[in-house]
């Protein structure tokens, strides 16, 4: 069973930070005058009137005395027109002032009423309203641009963005039918102006978000190509911070065509990006991902690493990617070398980047199994916090102290030394108040990991006398159960619990979970429905999870069928749900089912998540069953090293080694993942490995 929550929205609000990416740096006369209230205007003739918005983003009204003749309305029209134009110079040089603004939409106000087919006021209009947060006027007077003249480019691009905006592409939930009409929008800003940059990008974007791969490069292919553009702030905004410039349109493309595989060309595309910016620290970084993501640790590979770090010695990323590369040739002293510099050259202040390269040192003695080395890397890091056996005063040191005691926990068991991987817990627990049942959660959790699932119960049951009301361990205890085999115990403890209500929707959830992993599929689907049926209507999430855990619980009970057809009903509501793709793409992949199909599932979700060791490890197996095993082993050691203490990772990479003909390096593999299981048919399954029962 595969299961994870979607990543939350971002918490910020894209509409806000375009509008003070302008007016925020808007040039205040001195002195600066009160902000005047402004009227709306009545629609000229013909024009729908929309409904009222907030005064503050309508036009000023303006009267006047109104000529005679057409020739004399549309005279002073584009007078007024070009009147509007020099107020509004300042939004394109950043010297805008609310004067000024107030004065241009007067003017481009006047220029409407008196020749409402003028698009090029309109689109101004349009473009006023939506930097004044007036999303509706700006789709009113964008529409009547374009109805105006179809070639508006001004309107066309507003009315773009006014639905970039109502996409939610920036908050990573994407509204499908608002994302259409954007990219409709944005087609026709390329059609009327080829060489837009912004239009390019982000039909990039709503291309990635809607699954169009082949589409997003070639308009990241065509970005490429562009000038820079001096209008990149709506872009920015969007993006949560990048550039419309040449050099991060090819950085970009090299990020997708290094997740679509395309390891080569995303080199080639982050060479150029470095061509353009040589000094940007991001594209060296980049660069060395993709020298590293080839699969190779050849001499090529580790001296052009070696050149990006010497360009630049403050760049961690690149000085990451050069370490990983000589470890993976065996090359773990220079290793070693190169993080200890990198970690020197981190400047004051920056302790985010140097804790991160100091861990990765620690992970490379790991890997090296020099696990004496790696534990004194996390004991120094104990002492650099002055952690030592007393209780500390803050959340953050203990949080701190948590991790890095689990990780020296972690090295103790893998060197064989299981007395003093579990002192670890003794010193966590010394360092936290006594009300705190961490310790506790994390012994047990550690004990059950590593298949010490005896040691597990005695400890949470010892645990449960402290906290007697300890939720968290009063399901440790039930899950240690079920994994024991003894499903009715722990469902005697979860029963208790139920309140007939809402609220059980929780404890129905988790009894499902654990009946699958006690192989009672049947009982797990009914208490997944249970689950279904409680769900809330105003949280979505609750109905979603609980459908992922139906869809497996269908699976374990011997219904694949009805498993597909929950997880579609998911996909159907939220196609880029990345736990529905990838427990739907692994599920037709252990049937051997549809194979392509399933691998392009489970690509989905990777680049939905592309660290969640889950996913790595479907997308590895789903090349494993294609006979790609060089694609199979990079995937699924990458998945291995992200979560060791997975059983099916284990044997995942125990079938791969037997497949490349390397028998003793499988029986390390499945050796590793016989400790782990949990199941009784996975024990037997993997016995039978072992003692060679299995083609």
């Amino acid at each position: 069973m595969k299961l994870s929550s979607r990543r939350p929205p971002r918490g910020r609000e894209p509409f806000l930070a375009f509008t003070l990416a302008v007016l925020g740096a808007l040039a205040a006369p001195a002195p600066a005058p009160r902000a005047q209230a402004v009227r709306p205007t009545p629609p000229a003739a013909g024009t729908p009137a929309p409904a009222q918005a907030g005064a503050a983003s309508q036009p000023t009204q303006t009267q006047g005395p109104v000529p005679s003749t057409p020739r004399e309305r549309r005279a002073l029209a584009y007078a007024k027109l070009l009147e509007g134009q020099r107020y509004f110079e300042g939004v394109r040089s950043g010297t805008l002032t609310l004067d000024s603004l107030r004065r241009a939409q007067s003017a481009f106000q006047r220029a409407a009423e008196l020749e409402p087919t003028l698009s090029e006021a309109r689109a101004a209009l349009a473009e006023i309203h939506l930097i004044l947060n007036d999303l509706k006027q700006a789709e009113h007077e964008g529409l009547a641009a374009v109805r105006a003249n179809p070639e508006s480019y001004g309107g066309h691009r507003t009315l773009a963005r006014v639905y970039t905006f109502q996409s939610r592409l920036a908050e990573g939930s994407l509204d499908r039918p608002a994302a259409d009409k954007a990219v409709a929008q944005l087609l026709e800003v390329v059609r009327v102006h080829p060489n837009d940059a912004e239009a390019w990008a982000l039909l990039a974007e709503f291309y990635l978000a809607t699954n169009r791969e082949k589409e997003a490069v070639e308009a990241l292919r065509k970005w490429a190509t562009l000038p820079a553009s001096m209008e990149g702030r709506f872009y920015k905004v969007i993006t949560q911070g990048r550039d419309l410039s040449p050099g991060s349109a090819n950085a970009r493309l090299g990020e997708v065509l290094l997740r679509s595989g395309q390891t080569a060309e995303a080199v080639a595309a982050f060479r150029q990006a470095i061509a353009i910016e040589p000094e940007n620290p991001r594209h060296l970084q980049l660069l060395g991902e993709a020298l590293e993501a080839g699969g190779s640790a050849d001499q090529s590979v580790i001296e052009e690493l070696r050149r990006l770090v010497a360009q630049n010695p403050g760049n961690a990323g690149a000085a990451l990617a050069l370490a990983r590369a000589q470890a993976r040739a065996g090359r773990v002293e220079e290793a070693a070398q190169t993080l200890r510099g990198s970690i020197a050259a981190v400047k004051p202040g920056n302790e985010a980047e140097r804790l991160q390269l100091q861990v990765q040192l620690a992970k490379i003695y790991e890997e090296a199994a020099r696990f004496g080395d790696a534990v004194k890397i996390y004991e120094d890091l104990l002492t650099s916090r002055n952690i030592k056996n007393s209780p500390l005063a803050n959340d953050r040191d203990r949080r701190f102290a948590v991790g890095v005691l689990l990780e020296i926990a972690g090295l103790h068991q893998q060197a064989g030394q299981t007395p003093v991987a579990l002192a670890a817990f003794e010193r966590m627990r010394a360092l936290l108040p006594d009300t705190d049942p961490t310790a506790d959660l994390q012994k047990v959790e550690f004990l059950r990991s590593h298949g010490k699932r005896a040691e597990a119960l005695q400890a949470v049951r010892n645990a449960r006398q402290r906290f007697a009301g300890e939720v968290r361990l009063l399901r440790q205890e039930a899950l240690t159960l079920g994994e024991l085999g003894r499903a009715d115990e722990a469902l005697g403890l979860l029963r208790p619990r139920l309140k007939g209500d809402a609220s059980d929707f929780e404890e129905y959830l988790f009894m499902s979970s654990l009946l699958i992993s006690a192989g009672r599929g049947s009982e797990a689907v009914e208490a997944a429905r249970k689950a279904v049926s409680l769900a809330s209507a105003e949280e979505p999430g609750q109905a979603t999870n609980a459908l992922i855990m139906l869809s497996s619980a269908q699976e374990r009970a011997g219904d694949p069928k009805g498993a597909e057809a929950t997880l579609r009903q998911i996909l159907a509501k939220d196609a880029d749900n990345p736990t529905a793709l990838n427990n739907l793409g692994y599920f037709l992949t252990e049937r051997e089912e549809r194979l392509e199909e399933a691998l392009g599932l489970i690509e989905r979700a990777v680049r939905a998540d592309p660290q969640n060791p889950s996913f790595l490890d479907s997308l590895g197996w789903a090349y494993f069953k294609l006979g790609k095993l060089k694609e199979a082993e990079r995937y699924l050691s990458d998945a291995a090293r992200r979560n060791p203490t997975s059983a099916t990772i284990q044997e995942h990479l125990g079938d791969l080694f037997k497949k490349l003909g390397q028998r003793e390096k499988a029986q390390t593999f499945w050796r590793r993942a016989l400790s782990l299981a949990s199941e009784a048919a996975d024990t037997v399954r993997i016995k039978a490995k072992l003692n060679g029962e299995t083609k």
